[in-house]
C-alpha cells in the first residue's frame, strides 16, 4: 500500500508538471514567434533601407560629379559659346540618365542660368532663392528634400550641391527626381506595410496609396504649417494616418481592429527620413495555433500519455524490486568480504572512521604500523590508536569532510599507544552507504620517514650549493663592475685626450690665422691703396690723350704713327687698363675680406667670453670653409634679427665649422645648403640644413658619442659632431636638435641662450 500512495503522488505530480510545461511552452512559443518576427521585420527594414539608401546615394553623387565638373565651373567664370554647348550637353546627359523631371544650374541669386534642353519644368530665369534647399546648398552643403513639382502635383527630391571655384560658391547644381522608383521599390520587397516619412513625419512615400501625403503621428502647429506650404496639398493641412502608436510595447492598432508590430529605423542615407514598417499580428497568431497544433502540440500530448503509462509500469514493477534489494544486499556482503581482503593485501595502512570517532575497520599494515593487535584496536576511538596534531581541533579530517570537503591531504608525526612514532602522509576520503549518506571516513597512512630522511640531505646539500653559487655571483658581478669602471676611465680619457689634442690644434690654428692675416694685411693695404691710385693717374692719362687728340688733329693723318699705334694696340691698352685695375682692386678686396674672416675666425684680440653677433659668427666661418664649400653645393642665407649674446665667439666659430664642414661631405656630388637664424627673447636659434644622403634612424642617436663615425675608415675621427655637442650643451648651455632623413638630407637646429651681460663670477 505504501508503494501505491508513492506512485499516487507521483502521477499526480506528473499531471501538474504536464499542465505546468503546457501552459510554459505556449508563453515560450508564443514569445519565440514573435522574436522571429521581430527579427524578420528588421531584417527587412535593413534590406529597405540599402537598397532606397543606394538609389538616394547615386543620384547624391551624380548631383556631386556634375557640380565638380569642370566645364561647370568654368561656365560660371567666363559663359563662352563653347563653355555654355559643353554645359547644356552635361545637364541632358544627367537627366537622361537618372531619369530626372528637371537637371538645372542656379546662380547665387537664386536664378535658373541653365537647364536641360528638354525640360518641360524648369525655365531660364526661374527663381529658387525661396526654396528651403537653397539658402543650405548655398552655405556650402549637400541638401536632399522633399519638393512639390514646379508644374505638377506628383512629389519629387530635391538634390542639389554647391559649385566651388577655390572656396568660393558660384552657385547650385540641382537634379530632381520622381518618387516613382522608390515606390516601385516599397511595393516590390516589402512584406509588410511601409511608410517613408521626412523630418516632420510627412509620408512621401508608402505601398499603401491611402496613407500617402498624410502625417504618420503627432505634429505641431508650425510642422503642419510648414507642411502645407511646401508639400504637395496646394495649401491644405495633412490628414494623420488613422493609425494609434503604443510606442512602449511597439504596436500600432487601426479603426477596424487591426493590430500592427510597428518599428521605424532611419534612413541611413538621407537625416531626419525614416522606414516605417507594419506587419500584421494575425499572422502571428496564425503561426502560433500552427505551432499549439501542429507536430510539437500533438508530441507534447503523446509525452503527457507516455508519463501515465510509465507510472503504471513503475507500480507494477514495485514488488519485483523488493525481490532485487535483497539480492543487493547479499552482493554487499559478498563485496564487503572483498574489500576487507583488498584491504588487506594494501602497502598503506588504511582504516575506517565513523561518525562518532570509532574505529570500525583496519587492515594488516596499519595493525603492523601501530604495533598493537587488531582486537585491541577495533572499537577504540580514533585519536586513542595514533595521536597527531591535529586530532580534535577544526583540521582533524573528519570535520573537514563533515564541513564538504571531498579529500584531505596532510603530513603529520602518528604516535601509538606502544610510544612507536612514525611519519606519514595522510589521505582522507568520505565513506556513504547505498543512499548515500554519509557513515564515516576512509583513512590511508604512507610510511614517509625515509623519504623525509632524504629530502633533508638533498635540501642541506642544495642550500650548501646555492650559497656557493650566490659567493661566486657576487665575485662575478664585483669583477664585471671593475672592468666596467675601467672602459669607462678608458673612454673617459681617450675622450679627454682628443679633445685637447682638438683645443690645442685649433689654438694653434686661430693663432696661425692670427699671424697671416697681420701679416698679410699690411701689404694688401698699399697695395690696394696703389692700385686705386694708379687707377686714377690712368684716368687721368687717358683723358689727356683724347683732349691732346681732339686739339692736334693731324690733317693728313701720319700714316706711320697710326700704323705704330694700331701695331702697339693703343686704343684697347687705354680701354682695358681700367678694367685690369679694377679687376685687382677686387681681388684685393676679396684678400682684405678673407684676412678679416681669418682674424675674426681666429678672435685672438678678444677676451674669451664677449658679447656677439651670432650672424657674423657664420659669415666669418663661412670666408674660412668657402673652398671646402663652393665646388659641391649652392649657399643660401637667412639671416634674422638678432640680439647679441655673451658667449665665446671662437668655440661658436669651430662649432659652425664642424656642421658645414659635415654638410659639404654629406652632398655626394652638388647640392645646397641653408643657414636660417631666428631669435626671440630668450634664444636665438640657428638652422644649418643640407640636401645629402641623410642618417639611418638606427645611427642617428649616437652621432654625438665620442670616436662615433658613419664615414668610411681614414675618413673621420668622430670627434667633429662630440666637439659641437659640447660646444652648445656644456660651454654655451643650449640646446641642438638633429632631423634626418635617407636620401633628402639632414637638419641641425642649434639653440643658444641670449645672454646681456655676463654673470658674476664667470
Amino acid at each position: 500500500m505504501k508503494f501505491r500512495f508513492i506512485f499516487l503522488a507521483l502521477g499526480l505530480l506528473a499531471l501538474g508538471a504536464t499542465i505546468t510545461g503546457g501552459a510554459v511552452y505556449f508563453q515560450t512559443v508564443n514569445a519565440l514567434i514573435h522574436d522571429q518576427e521581430r527579427k524578420g521585420t528588421l531584417e527587412n527594414i535593413e534590406h529597405l533601407d540599402k537598397d532606397l539608401s543606394s538609389m538616394i546615394n547615386t543620384t547624391q553623387n551624380a548631383v556631386t560629379v556634375l557640380a565638380k565638373m569642370w566645364s561647370v565651373q568654368n561656365f560660371f567664370n567666363t559663359q563662352r559659346p563653347e563653355t555654355t554647348a559643353d554645359v547644356y550637353l552635361a545637364l541632358d546627359d544627367f537627366r537622361e540618365a537618372y531619369g530626372a523631371t528637371r537637371c538645372c544650374l542656379i546662380n547665387r541669386e537664386g536664378r535658373v542660368i541653365a537647364a536641360s534642353s528638354d525640360n518641360a519644368q524648369v525655365q531660364i530665369g526661374d527663381d529658387y532663392s525661396l526654396q528651403p534647399f537653397f539658402p543650405k546648398t548655398l552655405a556650402g552643403k549637400r541638401v536632399t528634400s522633399l519638393t512639390q513639382g514646379v508644374r505638377g502635383q506628383e512629389p519629387a527630391i530635391n538634390l542639389s550641391h554647391p559649385i566651388f571655384f577655390k572656396d568660393r560658391v558660384l552657385g547650385v547644381a540641382l537634379l530632381t527626381v520622381p518618387l516613382v522608383n522608390i515606390e516601385e521599390e516599397l511595393v516590390s520587397h516589402a512584406t509588410g506595410l511601409v511608410a517613408l516619412t521626412d523630418e516632420h513625419n510627412f509620408v512621401f512615400a508608402s505601398n499603401r496609396r491611402g496613407w500617402r501625403f498624410k502625417l504618420m503621428g503627432a505634429a505641431t502647429a508650425d510642422d503642419l504649417a510648414a507642411l502645407a506650404k511646401n508639400r504637395p496639398l496646394m495649401g491644405e493641412a495633412p490628414l494623420q494616418v488613422p493609425l494609434t502608436f503604443n510606442k512602449v510595447k511597439g504596436t500600432a492598432h487601426a479603426p477596424n481592429g487591426k493590430k500592427y508590430l510597428f518599428s521605424r529605423t532611419p534612413l541611413s542615407s538621407t537625416p531626419g527620413w525614416q522606414i516605417n514598417y507594419f506587419q500584421e499580428e494575425d499572422r502571428t497568431k496564425a503561426r502560433l495555433r500552427q505551432a499549439l497544433f501542429g507536430k510539437t502540440g500533438m508530441l507534447l500530448a503523446g509525452m503527457t500519455l507516455f508519463i501515465f503509462g510509465a507510472i503504471a509500469y513503475l507500480f507494477r514493477q514495485a514488488e519485483l524490486f523488493l525481490r532485487q534489494r535483497e539480492e543487493a544486499e547479499q552482493k554487499v556482503k559478498s563485496a564487503n568480504l572483498f574489500l576487507a581482503q583488498i584491504l588487506d593485501v594494501a602497502a598503506d595502512g588504511m582504516r575506517i572512521v565513523d561518525n562518532n570517532c570509532n574505529i570500525v575497520r583496519i587492515n594488516k599494515t596499519f595493525a603492523a604500523m601501530t604495533g598493537m593487535d587488531k582486537e585491541d584496536i577495533l572499537g577504540k576511538k580514533c585519536h586513542e590508536i595514533s595521536w597527531s596534531p591535529y586530532c580534535n581541533k577544526k583540521k582533524c579530517p573528519l570535520q573537514q569532510i563533515r564541513a564538504g570537503k571531498k579529500r584531505v591531504e596532510y603530513e603529520s608525526a602518528q604516535e601509538s599507544p606502544t610510544g612507536k612514532i612514525i611519519n606519514c602522509w595522510i589521505i582522507a576520503v568520505p565513506l556513504h552507504d547505498i543512499n548515500g549518506t554519509f557513515i564515516g571516513i576512509l583513512e590511508s597512512f604512507r610510511d614517509i620517514t625515509e623519504k623525509l630522511a632524504n629530502e633533508l640531505a638533498m635540501e642541506k646539500a642544495f642550500s650548501e650549493a646555492h650559497t656557493l653559487a650566490e659567493e661566486l655571483a657576487a665575485s662575478n658581478d664585483q669583477l664585471h663592475r671593475q672592468q666596467r669602471n675601467l672602459a669607462l676611465a678608458h673612454d673617459t680619457l681617450k675622450q679627454s685626450q682628443a679633445q685637447i689634442l682638438q683645443q690645442e690644434k685649433m689654438a694653434s690654428v686661430g693663432q696661425l690665422a692670427a699671424g697671416v692675416a697681420h701679416e698679410i694685411n699690411n701689404p694688401m693695404g698699399f697695395i690696394g691703396s696703389n692700385l686705386s691710385s694708379l687707377a686714377k693717374y690712368l684716368e687721368r692719362i687717358t683723358e689727356f690723350i683724347r683732349a691732346l687728340e681732339a686739339k692736334l688733329p693731324q690733317e693728313p693723318p701720319d700714316e706711320e704713327l697710326a700704323a705704330l699705334r694700331k701695331k702697339l694696340k693703343i686704343d684697347y691698352i687705354m680701354d682695358d687698363a681700367l678694367h685690369l685695375v679694377e679687376e685687382s682692386l677686387d681681388g684685393a678686396d676679396r684678400v682684405k675680406k678673407i684676412v678679416q674672416g681669418l682674424k675674426n675666425f681666429s678672435r685672438v684680440d678678444q677676451a674669451e667670453r664677449v658679447a656677439a653677433d651670432i650672424n657674423e659668427c657664420l659669415d666669418s666661418t663661412l670666408n674660412i670653409v668657402w673652398n671646402e664649400l663652393k665646388y659641391k653645393c649652392e649657399v643660401k642665407k637667412e639671416y634674422g634679427e638678432l640680439p647679441p649674446t655673451v658667449c665665446n665667439p671662437q668655440q661658436l666659430n669651430q662649432m659652425f665649422m664642424n656642421l658645414l664642414v659635415n654638410a659639404a661631405q654629406a652632398i655626394e656630388t652638388r647640392g645646397e645648403i641653408k643657414i636660417k637664424t631666428w631669435g626671440d627673447q630668450d634664444w636665438i636659434y640657428t638652422r644649418i640644413s643640407d640636401t645629402g644622403s641623410g642618417i639611418p634612424e638606427d645611427k642617428i642617436k649616437r652621432i654625438f658619442e665620442p670616436f662615433y663615425t658613419s664615414k668610411e675608415v681614414g675618413k673621420g675621427t668622430g670627434l667633429g659632431l662630440s666637439i659641437v655637442y659640447d660646444i652648445v650643451v656644456k660651454n654655451h648651455h643650449g640646446d641642438i636638435q638633429v632631423e634626418s632623413e635617407v636620401g633628402k638630407g639632414t637638419s641641425f637646429t642649434v639653440k643658444i641662450p641670449v645672454i646681456v651681460a655676463e654673470p658674476a663670477g664667470q
